[in-house]
């Protein structure tokens, strides 16, 4: 194992192997990206404000969680989480006690038509609660499922995914075409279009990273391909800028070295650019060309300029947030319980006009919690870069840019509190990459030590035979 932590390249060549634990913990995925992908999980089951999530999440991390306990019982040395990992769950949790702590502190109303302000109906307290359980137990199911897993085969494990969500993903649209209408746009019930380019993006870094790696580079490559084809069909204009970002993190700092060591190579790789360039510039063109330039279109900037100016108000708000679901009640609304239903369109609110949802989780978090809300939500996320920073492997590196790629998203449209299957797959990655680069340092601390341990013998056994 200490090898193929040390040599990813020759892990992941060799043999998928799985012992009872980590095959329990890719069962557990597997069903969910099924359910998921055959049913939309957000809606609610009844009144109860209960999701179809839910009612999968609670019992798998309940199992996860024993089958974890269980292992720390008879491995506890093997059960550690990275430290980066703890440090991102649990700002991540934090915030959602803060969220959960605010609701019974606040009003929550929303207007009982539209253009009418002033007629108000109490939100359910339990549309409010139920949203946060959700991101909390997506986050946890993912966490627990991954640190079931060994180090040395997570890749390969998120490789297998990567592939076959590549291929399944026609059958997933096939059966969402069979069920719904369609407007133009590749989206399934994992995800909505505006949101689903995540998923295909993170397959993108997988693949590519496999393909550096020499690791069944054809059917690595023909999947990659195939994400990046979703991706185009998906026509998330946001995307365009998480995939540009994603293609310098990946490109430049490989040009640069190559650059430094060998400058007999700058026109090869100058021509190697600027093909690269000219596919990412056709991409946008049929993007852009059928959807339009403006990504802040549809009411976005009103929203966000709806819920800064409440934030704003006064230095409290400022500081703790409007609170939770006071601003955007958004799975009231899409469990259809307000009078103003649909997740689509405008809403009319107490405090003004605004989308079902904040379209930006940067300015959800920041407008309902505060500082302090936004202090731990970009703790969470600035593990990415940190991870970025410190994967030296072609493989981390790639999958660190893929996450890293995924944060200007975040600015079009509402993640981790919401959309909770394309979260859940975030989740995945992140702490796959965590635990990797964990493993990656404690195996060259291990192999310094031996190596240390040794000159040392050596050293002593040299100065015994002077001594003679």
């Amino acid at each position: 194992m200490l090898h193929s932590v040390l040599s990813p390249s020759r892990a992941i060549k060799t043999r998928l192997r799985l012992n009872h634990w980590s095959l329990l913990a890719v069962i557990v995925c597997a069903c969910l990206l099924i359910l998921t992908s055959a049913a939309v999980t957000e809606l609610e089951v009844g009144k109860t404000g209960i999701s179809h999530l839910q009612l999968f999440l609670v019992p798998a991390v309940a199992f996860l969680a024993f089958a974890t306990g269980v292992r720390i019982h008879s491995d506890p040395a093997r059960c550690r989480p990275p430290r980066s990992l703890v440090v991102a769950t649990l700002a991540f949790l934090a915030l959602l006690l803060l969220a959960a702590l605010s609701l019974p502190l606040t009003n929550h109303v929303a207007s009982v038509q539209y253009d009418i302000p002033s007629a108000t109906i109490p939100v359910p307290l339990v549309y409010l609660a139920s949203p946060l359980a959700s991101a909390g137990l997506t986050c946890l199911l993912a966490v627990l499922a991954v640190n079931l897993a060994p180090p040395d085969q997570l890749f390969r494990i998120l490789w297998w995914f990567a592939v076959i969500s590549a291929a399944a993903t026609p059958v997933a649209l096939i059966w969402n075409a069979i069920h719904e209408d369609l407007f133009g746009r590749l989206e399934t019930r994992l995800g909505g279009a505006a949101v689903i380019h995540l998923v295909f993006l993170l397959g993108i870094s997988v693949c590519l990273g496999a393909v550096q790696q020499g690791h069944r580079r054809i059917l690595s490559s023909l999947a990659g391909l195939a994400h990046l084809l979703w991706f185009i069909a998906s026509g998330a204009r946001a995307g365009l800028i998480s995939l540009g970002v994603f293609l310098l993190l990946v490109a430049l700092p490989p040009i640069i070295n190559s650059v430094k060591r060998r400058p007999t190579r700058l026109p090869f790789i100058a021509a190697t650019a600027l093909v690269a360039l000219t596919g990412f510039l056709f991409t946008a063109k049929y993007v852009l060309g059928n959807r339009g330039v403006d990504v802040t279109g549809g009411g976005r900037v009103e929203t966000w300029s709806y819920g800064l100016h409440q934030l704003f108000s006064s230095l409290p708000t400022l500081v703790f947030g409007t609170g939770y679901g006071v601003l955007w009640p958004w799975f009231a609304f899409e469990a259809q319980a307000l009078p103003q239903p649909g997740a689509h369109g405008t809403k009319q609110m107490p405090f003004g006009v605004t989308l079902s949802h904040a379209h930006n989780l940067y300015v959800a978090v920041f407008s309902e919690l505060g500082l302090i809300g936004l202090g731990l939500l970009l703790i969470t996320l600035g593990t990415t870069c940190w991870a970025w920073w410190r994967a030296r492997g072609v493989v981390e590196r790639t999958m660190a840019a893929g996450l890293v790629a995924t944060l200007p998203s975040f600015f079009f449209d509402t993640y981790l509190i919401k959309n909770f299957p394309v979260s859940f797959v975030w989740w995945a990655v992140l702490a796959a990459l965590l635990t990797m680069l964990d493993a990656r340092e404690q195996s060259h601390d291990e192999e310094h030590r031996r190596v240390k341990n040794e000159t040392e013998r050596e050293r002593s056994r040299a100065l015994r035979l002077g001594a003679h």
